[in-house]
């Protein structure tokens, strides 16, 4: 090979190496200037209705429940229900043993009968001005006491049958048959389980939109599928001056008897409702510094746009903002974004027709288009 032609041929391979270092800073520059999409998920902006509730907790309780006491004394000589059962008003629960109240009966009938046949006699004899009126006035005492004491031995006697006061379930029962029992000791426990109540202390400021006929909803951990209903029955006048707080009763009717006295409910007391307002999952508001915003799918990219927040309730929180009905908002993934950045929506399937038909470039898409 001639001079010429080793020089030819080095100055072609120079030319082709620095051909080759030139392009490689310009395709580096093509791939940076790729923008990839970051994935996220959305949702569509509907209508729905939502109210304004306070959360708090409570127990429980019987309107109307009574302990049964026994005003006689003696031994318990029998009993005709046991805890659980359903007694009604009236019914006889246990009997004390009334042989001594039936003789001091007797005995109070006697003495009347006795006293009455004296003053009878005493009667005609004041007629004829035989006794004086001092003797005849001490006798009617006699006899009127005598009556009094007849009727509280009946009432001993009446007493000794232990009956219901209020219908209801036995929830207690505190004597077996054979045990003496004290005067006023108690022996049951009856509990009316047809008509709950809940008392629930609510702060101060909530006062001015607490109204009797306000509805609850509660819930227990017994019947985690069902939600209940109750009502605001009654206001405390008067302001707790330690706690801030004022006690209501919500009302419930267990009319069905699906709940119990002593149940833990979850209350939600809903001050007002905002019919067909615009809502979105709280997980999609970022708040920051006061202030509140949401990322909105168009085109492709994610548009920051600033809203209010109004009610909230469970998941949902009402908005107002630069926003209508059936946009998608993001509600995975926003952390990630910035204005105008471009997204890859991860459920577009079920999103809107619009986003399926201008599908956004994925970025195994990009990746290819790189290589």
């Amino acid at each position: 090979m001639t001079f010429f032609n080793r020089a030819l041929s080095a100055f072609i391979i120079l030319s082709t190496l620095l051909l080759t270092a030139c392009s490689e800073p310009e395709a580096k520059e093509d791939k940076e200037a790729v923008e990839f999409a970051i994935p996220v998920s959305v949702t569509a902006i509907e209508r729905n209705d939502i109210a304004s509730n306070f959360h708090t907790t409570a127990t429980l309780e019987s309107r109307n429940e009574a302990d049964i006491i026994t005003r006689v004394t003696g031994i318990i000589e029998a009993l005709t229900v046991e805890e659980g059962d359903f007694v009604k008003k009236g019914q006889l629960l246990a009997k004390v043993d009334a042989r001594r109240y039936q003789l001091a009966l007797d005995k109070a009938e006697a003495e009347l009968a006795g006293l009455e046949q004296e003053l009878s006699r005493l009667s005609l004899m004041a007629e004829k001005q035989l006794v004086s009126e001092q003797a005849s006035d001490k006798l009617k005492y006699q006899h009127r006491a005598a009556i009094a004491a007849k009727e509280l031995a009946a009432l001993d006697l009446q007493d000794s049958q232990i009956v219901a006061p209020i219908s209801g379930y036995i929830s207690q029962r505190l004597i077996k048959t054979g045990h003496f029992a004290q005067s006023y000791q108690k022996l049951f426990h009856i509990v009316d389980q047809t008509n709950l109540q809940a008392v629930v202390h609510l702060p101060e400021h909530q006062l001015s939109l607490t109204k009797i006929g306000q509805q609850s909803l509660l819930q227990f951990s017994a019947r985690q599928e069902q939600r209940f209903v109750a009502k605001l029955r009654s206001i405390s006048p008067v302001i707790n001056s330690k706690s801030g707080t004022f006690k209501v009763i919500l009302s419930i009717d267990n009319s069905e008897g699906q709940l119990k006295p002593g149940m833990f409910a979850q209350i939600a007391l809903t001050f007002d409702t905002h019919k067909d307002t615009l809502t979105i999952p709280s997980d999609a508001i970022i708040t920051l510094d006061n202030q509140s915003k949401v990322y909105v799918v168009r085109d492709n990219k994610a548009i920051e746009v600033e809203v209010k927040k109004g009610f909230v309730e469970d998941q949902l929180t009402e908005i107002a903002g630069a926003i209508n009905e059936g946009d998608l908002v993001v509600i995975n993934g926003q952390h990630n974004l910035k204005a105008d950045a471009l997204v890859e929506v991860l459920n577009a399937e079920s999103s809107s027709e619009e986003l399926q038909d201008n599908a956004p470039i994925t970025n195994s898409a990009i990746a290819a288009v790189s290589e």
